[in-house]
C-alpha cells in the first residue's frame, strides 16, 4: 500500500526551443537538463499540460500530434503500445481551432534512475506523409510539462 503522505512530486518542463533537433523537426534532444533523481518504489510519469507556439502555430489545428518519450527507462512488463512502437506514447493531442489542446489521461511506470538527458519525438501527418513540429517551412514550438509522482514504500 501507497500512503499519500509518503509520495514526491517532480515536475519537469520541456520547451522544444531549448532541444537540438533534426532537420524534419521530428526528434529533440534536452541535454541541458538538471539531473533529475526518480527515487520512489513506483513512479508514474504522465503529461501535465501542453502548450503549442511558434511561426508555424497558425497550420497546426486540424492535425493529431503523437508525443513519445525517450532515453528514459520504464517497465517495459506494464506498457504496451498498439503501434508496435517500443518508444513510450505520451501523448496524442489535437490542437482544435479554438486553441485547445484535447488529450488522453495517459501515464505509465518508470524505473528509479537519473535523467539528464530526455528526448522527445513529435509527430502528425499531412495525408500520407508523416512530419515534424513543423509546417510550410515554419517552426511549431511544444510547451511539455511531465510529472512524475514517487510513491515511497
Amino acid at each position: 500500500m501507497y500512503e499519500l503522505t509518503k509520495n514526491q512530486y517532480k515536475t519537469i518542463w520541456l520547451r522544444t526551443e531549448d532541444a537540438t533537433t533534426d532537420s524534419e523537426r521530428i526528434k529533440f534532444t534536452f541535454d541541458k537538463l538538471p539531473l533529475i533523481k526518480i527515487i520512489g518504489e513506483k513512479n508514474i510519469l504522465k503529461i501535465n499540460s501542453i502548450t503549442l507556439s511558434g511561426d508555424g502555430l497558425s497550420s497546426a489545428p486540424g492535425h493529431n500530434w503523437v508525443i513519445k518519450l525517450g532515453n528514459v527507462k520504464f517497465n517495459q512488463t506494464l506498457y504496451f503500445n498498439s503501434d508496435k512502437d517500443t518508444t513510450p506514447t505520451i501523448a496524442m493531442i489535437n490542437y482544435d481551432q479554438n486553441n485547445s489542446v484535447q488529450t488522453g489521461n495517459l501515464s505509465f511506470q518508470i524505473e528509479k534512475q537519473d535523467i539528464n538527458q530526455i528526448i522527445l519525438y513529435i509527430t502528425t501527418h499531412s495525408g500520407t506523409a508523416t512530419h515534424g513540429a513543423i509546417k510550410n517551412n515554419q517552426s511549431i514550438n511544444f510547451h511539455i510539462g511531465l510529472v512524475v509522482c514517487e510513491y515511497m514504500e
